[in-house]
């Protein structure tokens, strides 16, 4: 997800990071173990739990993914057919192949309700996080975009697969990297669903969010204008190429007009120095300084193949208030034209919900709204069903 980090109100998000260039050896043994676990991996009945067998797939860089291959059971009636599939992309910050937030765990539900419905798929753990190997120091949204085209290309090389009906599910920054998998002309992958895709750039999602936020806190307006100019001026800072000695002070300046809007008491010089440091910390990331000029709009203008894009109508981290026009507008000029579905009372994780804000998330019983993984299993099924499919696999797929 667009995962807030919260310096005292200095809404940032937090980003990945990747691994530095590795040895050509080091490379060679990565193919080697992800070739050995390959062969390993067996069709395995779909639970519903979403549970599936471990596997390796080799990225760049000598990155390993470490993720779970989920293979819907035979029934045993007819020829057996190859199957459709997803790859499943998580939203920012470092996240496990499950998505795991506050004990929410929405991939594996959705891994499940696919299965059930016969889509294979395989998620993995973010690269340097899980059992996924690579240094997270430096890594971009760029990088987790060389990642799902490893893994849509991992899928596409299966024998249970049909190489011509692979597709991705994007929660977040993950629809954000499956929207530009999904421009042409030459897209990196059959079919595309998008949950909760930024349609504008990283940098106005983090001020709009923010300003979100601001009213749903019932903020002081005069305060909460004032902050939310105070972000704009340190985000365009960043964009230009700002030093340490430039950004510094700008970001002091953001930090107590936040405290302004989210504090009832002057905060401590120290709380201060503590928050602009971390913010510091987080603006001068490979990853944001990649995330916040990051615009949709090109790519959604080319989007490609068969997609559906999800909003929650409660979110208030990627809100369709911001980001769903710029998907219709787009997808007047797209080669293929986007469905676009808005989720009822849904917050940014597709749980049902009052206010929508982040602090709800661990209060919500349910992991997603119900309505949600049956709505993207059937619309996967009835897409890749009128496509052309590849020729029938042989029982003996299954080592």
């Amino acid at each position: 997800m667009i995962a807030l980090a919260l310096v005292f109100g200095v809404s940032i998000c937090a980003g990945g990071q990747k691994e530095r260039t590795p040895t050509a050896a080091t490379t060679a043994a990565a193919a080697t173990v992800a070739a050995a676990t390959v062969a390993a991996a067996k069709i395995t009945p779909a639970i519903t739990h979403g549970e599936g067998v471990e596997v390796t797939i080799a990225s760049g860089e000598g990155v390993t993914l470490a993720g779970t291959f989920v293979v819907p059971s035979h029934d045993g009636q007819g020829a057996p057919t190859k199957l459709a599939a997803v790859v499943f992309i998580t939203g920012s910050g470092l996240q496990d192949r499950d998505e795991t937030v506050f004990g929410h765990k929405p991939f594996r539900v959705l891994a499940a309700a696919l299965a059930e419905h016969g889509i294979a798929s395989v998620r993995c753990d973010d690269r340097g996080f899980g059992a996924s190997t690579g240094n997270p120091s430096f890594a971009t949204t760029l990088d987790f975009l060389s990642d799902a085209k490893a893994q849509v290309a991992w899928l596409r090389a299966r024998p249970e697969i049909d190489p011509m009906r692979v597709g991705i599910v994007g929660h977040s920054e993950g629809g954000l990297i499956g929207t530009l998998m999904a421009q042409g002309p030459d897209a990196a992958m059959n079919f595309a669903v998008l949950l909760a895709p930024p349609g504008i750039t990283g940098a106005e999602v983090l001020v709009r969010q923010s300003a979100d936020m601001y009213v749903k806190m019932g903020a002081v307006p005069g305060d909460a204008a004032y902050a939310i100019e105070c972000h704009r001026e340190m985000l365009d800072a960043v964009m230009s190429g700002s030093d340490d000695a430039t950004l510094t002070p700008i970001m002091k300046k953001l930090v107590e007009a936040q405290c302004a809007v989210v504090m009832k008491t002057k905060p401590s010089a120290a709380l201060v120095e503590s928050a602009v440091q971390q913010g510091m910390q987080q603006v001068n990331s490979p990853w944001m300084r990649t995330f916040l000029p990051l615009d949709p709009a090109p790519a959604i203008a080319k989007i490609s193949v068969p997609t559906l894009v999800l909003f929650g109508e409660r979110d208030v981290q990627v809100s369709p208030q911001h980001s769903l026009k710029p998907f219709e507008n787009g997808a007047d000029k797209s080669p293929v034209k986007p469905e676009i579905v808005v989720i009822a009372k849904a917050n940014h994780l597709f749980q049902s919900a009052v206010t929508g804000m982040p602090d709800e998330y661990a209060t919500i019983k349910e992991t997603m709204d119900p309505a949600v993984p049956i709505l993207v299993a059937q619309w996967i099924v009835r897409t890749t069903s009128a496509m052309p499919t590849a020729p029938a696999v042989s029982p003996k797929s299954s080592p």
